[in-house]
Parts: structure tokens; sequence; C-alpha cells
């Protein structure tokens, strides 16, 4: 008897978890993933991805339980001619024939204000996978997203290219990296 009431407790428990928790993706028509190269501090290239997944988990009361996944098609870049497009694509860059996907899993998310997140996970490009930590802030009303209505935000990060083997000839632009989501989530 005592092995079914804690059976039970613990099946109530998980799923009073699992709803606190809801599933969100990315709001396609309202959501751009771009990059941005710097040289001594000027921006010098900058583009975005045009084939993107994301999957969120979301617990507002206790954002420690959330969970982000996000997966990049590294083939989609656009950065504003076939010329340039093709190079960040191509072997010395992101490789995307031997490595047509980076990724973003979250293993820890913690609050850093009301409406500010550090989300720490790890980044893959190129088969290499490293820590990678992203300041996301949401832009929208938060009662209304756990309502259901769609939850506007930022979201930015920074790696070195050379951690990734990332260009390793070029010196057009610094090493480091800025990703940059602006957009929208959804249920």
């Amino acid at each position: 008897m005592i092995r079914i009431v804690g059976f039970c407790l613990a099946a109530l428990l998980a799923a009073s978890q699992a709803q606190a928790q809801s599933a969100w993706s990315f709001d396609r028509g309202a959501t751009e993933i771009s990059f941005i190269g710097h040289r001594f501090g000027a921006v010098v290239t900058n583009g975005r991805f045009e084939r993107y997944e994301g999957s969120f988990a979301i617990d507002f009361d206790h954002p420690e339980r959330s969970r982000v996944r996000v997966t990049l098609q590294t083939a989609s870049i656009k950065a504003g001619s076939p010329l340039v497009d093709g190079f960040i694509a191509g072997e010395s860059m992101l490789d995307a024939a031997h490595y047509p996907v980076a990724s973003f899993v979250s293993e820890n998310v913690s609050r850093t204000g009301e409406h500010s997140l550090d989300i720490r996970g790890r980044l893959t490009i190129k088969g290499v996978t490293q820590p990678f930590s992203v300041k996301a802030t949401v832009d929208g009303d938060i009662e209304r997203a756990r309502r259901g209505d769609v939850l506007p935000f930022q979201a930015s990060g920074s790696f070195l290219r050379p951690a990734y083997g990332i260009g390793r000839d070029v010196n057009i632009v610094d090493d480091q990296m800025d990703i940059v989501i602006k957009g929208r989530l959804k249920r």
C-alpha cells in the first residue's frame, strides 16, 4: 500500500512539473537568426540563416526547469551575395557539405532579471562541441504568454571561430562571431 501511495505521489509530482512546462517553437514568419562578424570593432559581415528549427520547454515559474534546443542548416546562410554565401558555407568556414547542421542544446537556464535569462549549454559547429552562453530577454507580456499568446524575445551569444575550426586562414574578420536571434515563440 505504501508503495502504491508513493508511486501515485511521484506520478502526480511528475505530471504537475510537466504541466508547468509548455512547449513552444519559433514563429517562422517573425523570427530571424543572424550572425555578425567584426573587424577592429566595425561590422564587416553579417547575414542570416534561412532554415532553422527550435524547440522550447518553458517553465515561467521555474526557469531552471526550462529546456532549449536550436538547430541551424549551415548551407542556408545568406550574407548578401551568392559568392559570399558560398564562401561562408564552404569548406574553410562552415563546411556545410560535411557538417550540414549546427546546434545548441541548453543545460542550465537561470533568471537574471524580471524579463531576462542566462541560458548555458553546448554549441556544436563542424562536429566540435563547446560550452556556450546565451543572454535572452523577453520583450512581451509574460502573463499573456502564459495564456497562449506569442512570446517576443531577443537572444544573443558570442563564440570564437578558431575553437570550431572556422576560417583558420581568414583574417578579414575578428575571431569573435556573434549570433543574434530576434523574434517570437508560439505554441
